[in-house]
């Protein structure tokens, strides 16, 4: 079996040669070829150098893409790879040893299927936010939280795994590709780019299985760890509602006033009231925010 592990990755070279470093120290079968494939999104750092770096280590193949946009890298590394099993991860992962054997023996023990997932648990470098830590239930999808558990089981249609730890058998994946008019696009956190994909997957019969062996640790930097990114995070889920048909509320005229008024009503219970009163506001602000934006970019 030959494993393609696709990372697409724009300005963060710090985070990612973090996670080439836990790459370098994988258990790879002797059964298995690896391939480690980067794609630099146009980055203006020293992600190139970061990567060459690897060099030696790893067997790991460089491509530079300048069209920006997250679903366009994705589609780039489709087209780049050669392994049988295409595994997706993020710049600002840590996997552990054992991480790629778990996908080896997951895809050989469970045939019928054509993609999998696993856990993602977010580790905070500068320790999580008192007011994050008392709203984790409404912001962990912020940070790509996902666990489903220790057993493996056959997903549901609701159970998709989340973009920085899921796979899909590669001649399956050749024929879905990402849609490019979604995903984050340097500052934007436009979504849903990996879900629709893998949707689109369960519609045309394909089958997803949970590998409760598989899970990795999603680095979140401080400037993460804020409520303007929440916020951000947020008016991006608004955007993928209004286009992908689901709003929230009726047309731009209802969005504005929503959002008008939960913004007021965060600003003044921010300090002043508990954490999940004004984070209900920030996030339905935001999410009135992204939809707006959303419609008034509509033809």
């Amino acid at each position: 079996m030959k494993i393609t592990i696709a990372i697409c990755t724009w300005n963060r070279c710090r985070l990612l040669g973090q996670t080439l470093e836990s790459f370098a120290k994988l258990n790879v079968p002797e059964t298995v070829e690896l391939e480690v494939l980067v794609v630099d999104n146009n980055s203006t750092d020293e992600t190139k150098a970061s990567v060459e770096s690897f060099q030696g280590q790893l067997p790991i193949k460089y491509v530079f893409e300048s069209r920006q946009g997250h679903s366009v890298s994705r589609n780039t590394a489709i087209d780049n790879s050669t392994g049988d099993l295409m595994i997706w991860t993020d710049n600002d992962v840590i996997v552990d040893p054992g991480w790629l054997k778990g996908y080896v023996e997951g895809a050989r023990k469970h045939s019928s299927s054509d993609f999998f997932g696993g856990a993602i648990e977010p580790v905070f470098e500068s320790g999580k936010p008192d007011w994050l830590e008392a709203t984790w239930e409404k912001c962990r999808a912020v940070y790509a939280y996902r666990n489903l558990g220790k057993k493996d089981f056959e997903l549901a249609e609701n159970q998709f795994p989340y973009g920085a730890n899921f796979a899909v058998r590669n001649n399956v994946q050749k024929k879905f590709r990402f849609d490019e008019a979604t995903g984050r696009s340097k500052d934007s956190l436009l979504g849903d780019d990996e879900i629709s994909m893998l949707k689109n997957l369960v519609k045309a019969g394909h089958s997803g299985t949970w590998l409760g062996s598989v899970g990795v640790r999603h680095v979140i930097t401080a400037e993460r760890a804020t409520a303007d990114y929440v916020a951000k995070y947020f008016e991006g889920q608004g955007q993928s509602n209004v286009q992908n048909g689901r709003p929230t509320f009726a047309g731009s005229m209802q969005a504005f006033w929503i959002g008008k008024f939960n913004a007021l009503c965060y600003r003044w219970k921010r300090g002043s009231r508990p954490a999940d009163e004004w984070v209900s506001h920030l996030i339905r602000s935001s999410i009135a925010c992204g939809e707006r934006k959303q419609h008034r970019r509509k033809p």
